[in-house]
């Protein structure tokens, strides 16, 4: 680009001067791209001035300081106007004074603007006179600029205890700080862009900005996304295929005898327990997906198990109305629990590893490890889960679940079916709850949905359908990358995969000869679930390019 020779002046980064001649006389009016009209729109409906604008920023960024000016000089817009280039440069230099006098450029609220500007430039100010031990200029920072201002009372106060800070290293440590030699100060120009109008002030790299977010929501959008590939091109649209989706069948793991009811992955991805009609529970390993233990002692089916926070222990449940405590590098017994009179259906642990709860059709119990009772409910409880954070205790039964505290024990919410609930699977955020519903028991297996429930607005966001259920318990998690699948079983024997935020049914797979009733997706392999089924199998899922699935038995070499 050739630079123009004429001279120019400009006010908030629009040019007031006229076009070349010549450049009319080549362009048609309304294209012309000397003019200095804002309002032109681009072929594709962008204002003309805003991306110009976009683009010198964007070149400045990268260093393209000479085509960034020629491009300002050629179009006739300049980024900012001159006042706002200093201010932002004064703020960046710590030229305080200065950055005030500059204020009345910046078109500010004056009620809700201006005070709080003031307040975020006199606090740098503050902390930093703190930290070059200019403690008496400080003081007066303190007394005469920030208290005047009358915002923000409580952070006053803070700012004053600051002022006990026995160096500039305890200063930073309090402050959550990085000081003058940090980042404190492009920190400080980020904040006050919210209050800055981005027509006088275009916010930092917005080109770059607006370019990750239309990837990022490609990469949302993209029904088959896995995150393999963390670098997208500029130059498609970004779509993924299915190679990356667990579709294959990898191992096969039947060392049971009887259906296999409940499967859950360890913390680190390393083990698999399952739990069994035949009574037993086995933990595999995930490395050799051979048997690393059998746990016996339950004297009758086991419905459920939950590895502990650390993974060094494993609670089961089952039909004898018993829980069980076992030591999984020993596969040691190391306690079995008494208090239901009914089965045990759900087992979750709370993050402290010190207490787990337990569910039945008539109670829920908080307990200790050590078997003390620590809270009762008495309503039926069919399915359990509880926050990652320890603090919401989420439960199902019937045609209600039930967000419990366990802060204070008093209930949150509570949300409702239609039809009777089977299972309930939680998101890691705690925002969502994934629910699948069936029909009466003496009815035969027909379509259902799995119902995603937004938690904090009590509303179903989406439904999830194809599979079937109707006389078994059929259980659903979410999976893959940043959860962004969800996975259930089903009564015709297959497993169904659909995209989360679309609802759109992406993998229908066959492999069971029986209805598939448990699943689980590794926790840290987003490219491996697994699927458990009463033909007494349970299924390792992967992705294509590996070899033929092994069949793992009690009769395996």
């Amino acid at each position: 680009m050739k630079p123009e020779t004429h001279n120019r002046s400009s006010t908030n980064g629009q040019s007031a001067g006229p076009s070349s001649r010549n450049d009319q006389e080549d362009v048609p009016m309304t294209m012309t791209v000397g003019s200095p009209n804002p309002n032109v729109l681009t072929p594709t409906g962008f204002n003309r001035h805003e991306l110009v604008r976009l683009m010198v920023q964007s070149l400045q960024s990268l260093g393209y300081k000479k085509s960034a000016h020629e491009l300002e000089a050629e179009s006739g817009f300049q980024l900012e106007s001159p006042a706002v280039t200093l201010f932002r440069e004064c703020v960046l230099q710590g030229k305080w004074d200065k950055v005030e006098e500059l204020m009345d450029e910046l078109d500010l609220d004056p009620v809700h603007g201006l005070p709080l500007v003031k307040f975020s430039i006199r606090e740098q100010k503050f902390l930093e006179l703190l930290e070059a031990r200019q403690i008496k200029s400080a003081l007066v920072v303190l007394r005469s600029e920030l208290t005047p201002l009358n915002q923000n009372i409580e952070r006053v106060h803070t700012l004053t205890s600051y002022m006990m800070s026995s160096s500039a290293e305890d200063l930073r440590q309090r402050a959550q700080w990085d000081g003058v030699a940090g980042l404190s100060r492009q920190t400080l120009l980020s904040s006050l862009q919210k209050f800055i109008s981005p027509a006088v002030m275009v916010p930092q790299l917005r080109l770059e900005t607006m370019l990750r977010q239309a990837t990022e929501l490609q990469a949302k959008n993209c029904i088959y996304h896995d995150n393999r590939s963390t670098s997208y091109s500029l130059y498609s649209d970004h779509i993924c295929d299915k190679s990356g989706i667990p579709s294959v069948t990898k191992k096969i793991l039947d060392n049971h005898t009887n259906e296999v009811w409940y499967i859950t992955f360890s913390h680190d991805g390393k083990y698999l327990a399952s739990g069994s009609a035949d009574s037993r529970i086995i933990i595999w390993s995930l490395e050799s997906f051979e048997p690393v233990h059998t746990l016996q002692g339950h004297t009758s089916k086991v419905s459920c198990c939950a590895w502990s926070p650390d993974d060094t222990q494993l609670l089961t449940a089952g039909y004898d109305r018993t829980v069980k405590l076992w030591d999984v590098k020993t596969a040691v017994l190391k306690s079995t629990f008494q208090r239901h009179s009914d089965v045990v259906s759900c087992l979750a642990w709370l993050p402290d590893g010190e207490r787990f709860v337990s569910g039945s059709d008539k109670n829920l119990y908080l307990m200790s490890y050590t078997g003390d009772m620590l809270r009762q409910w008495q309503f039926p409880v069919r399915d359990l889960a509880i926050s990652f954070d320890g603090q919401t205790l989420v439960a199902m039964g019937g045609t209600i679940v039930r967000l419990i505290s366990l802060v204070d024990f008093s209930e949150i919410s509570k949300i409702e079916e239609t039809d009777s609930i089977t299972a309930i699977s939680l998101s890691k955020d705690g925002c969502h709850l994934l629910v699948s519903t069936t029909l009466k028991p003496d009815k035969l297996p027909t379509m259902r949905e799995i119902h995603l429930w937004n938690l904090a607005e009590g509303r179903i966001e989406r439904k999830y359908s194809g599979f079937k259920q109707g006389l078994y318990i059929v259980r659903c998690c979410f999976g893959g990358w940043d959860e962004r699948f969800v996975i259930s079983g089903s009564e015709d024997c297959k497993v169904y995969i659909w995209h989360k935020e679309n609802g759109s049914l992406i993998q229908t797979l066959e492999g069971h000869s029986r209805a598939v009733t448990s699943v689980a997706w590794s926790p840290t392999n987003p490219a491996m679930f697994a699927s458990a089924s009463d033909d007494h199998t349970i299924r390792i899922w992967g992705t294509p390019e590996d070899d033929q699935p092994q069949v793992l038995s009690a009769n395996s070499p």
